[in-house]
């Protein structure tokens, strides 16, 4: 029990610790750092695409044109509508890709992003927060639907899901 306790406890000062250092990054203009992150937003993104070369896929490069956001850092033109729009995009491919049942979740989770405060450092990082989070959700939905393909419910979701088709 109490090696559970520590656990959590260096679980969350890592996670504070890793907040602190994307602050730090927008704070430095470590434009390589914050592109890393943002791409691994589009990988994951990507990776819950069932069809990797189809218009999905090409919609989604498109929508995280990682090279003109780069650009825009870089030039200093990534200004808080280009933030508030990035956003936007962002959950609107989370909203899309998971279950309707997390809706409201991930609605919840946008209006944090967006009330999170006035400057670049006080917004990143809890936009990178909120996705990751928004995603590891979306990964683990995904693994128990897989887990449970054989179950009833989950074979007539599927049927009726492939009659839409």
């Amino acid at each position: 029990m109490e090696e559970k306790k520590i656990e959590e406890q260096m679980k969350e000062q890592f996670g504070l610790a890793f907040y602190d250092i994307i602050k730090s990054a927008v704070e430095t203009e470590d434009h390589d750092y914050i592109v890393r992150l943002y791409t691994e937003i589009q990988n994951r993104l990507a990776n819950m695409l069932f069809n990797k070369e189809g218009t999905a896929i090409k919609k989604l490069v498109l929508d995280f044109d990682i090279p003109f956001f780069e650009q825009r850092l870089r030039h200093k033109v990534f200004d808080a509508n280009s933030m508030a729009s990035l956003v936007g995009t962002t959950f609107s491919w989370i909203h899309n890709l998971q279950m309707p049942l997390r809706d409201s979740v991930t609605a919840a989770a946008k209006q944090r992003v967006l009330t999170a405060g006035v400057t670049m450092a006080e917004i990143v990082p809890v936009y990178i927060k909120e996705v990751h989070t928004c995603l590891d959700t979306m990964e683990q939905d995904m693994k128990e639907f897989y887990d449970n393909r054989n179950h009833p419910v989950v074979k007539e979701m599927l049927r009726k899901a492939a009659k839409k088709l």
